[in-house]
């Protein structure tokens, strides 16, 4: 049986959060205000000198604003697509760059690798985090090499047996940190 949520999981992280929805919030105002002001311009226009004559030539008002609701409609929309497609490059570029160096780099063994970032990519923190876990892994593997060397120096040196078993034991120390 899978586990289910009983709750939706809100611990996201609320400056992330607020800058996602306020450049959402913006890519919506920008199309609705191209609209807007295309209603605006083609509504504006003058109709005759009076109101009868405006009859003439239309059977009725929305007649005359259908052109520019469709109009306003489609570049509005056009132009909220236009933004949109440039709104995920700073989440999904830098995403993908990770993915791609933790796939082919880290995961053959390469814990040299840092991720650096743009100014203002959203997933900053994440590179810093995964960074952070980077230096650690090298570290705890640096005191198992380290632990390795002095095993090799103690058998060539052809050390005592209490020795050695305090090395092996040290090593097995250093390797206790890692759960597999």
């Amino acid at each position: 049986m899978r586990n289910r949520r009983k709750k939706i999981n809100f611990s996201v992280k609320r400056e992330m959060q607020l800058r996602l929805l306020l450049k959402i919030l913006s890519i919506v105002t920008i199309g609705i205000g191209i609209m807007g002001l295309i209603f605006y311009f083609y509504s504006n226009r003058e109709i005759g000198q009076t109101y009868r004559q405006f009859h003439v030539t239309a059977r009725n008002f929305l007649d005359y604003l259908l052109p520019a609701v469709i109009i306003s409609l489609v570049l509005g929309f056009v132009a909220s697509i236009a933004i949109t497609i440039f709104f995920p490059h700073k989440i999904a570029g830098p995403l993908y760059r990770i993915e791609r160096d933790l796939r082919e780099k880290v995961g053959e063994g390469d814990l040299s690798v840092r991720f650096i970032l743009r100014k203002g990519d959203e997933v900053q923190d994440l590179a810093d985090a995964i960074n952070t876990t980077l230096e650690k892994l090298g570290a705890k593997i640096e005191g198992v090499n380290n632990a390795v060397e002095r095993i090799e120096v103690a058998i060539r040196n052809k050390a005592d047996d209490r020795e050695i078993e305090r090395l092996v034991k040290e090593l097995k120390d250093a390797l206790d940190v890692f759960k597999l």
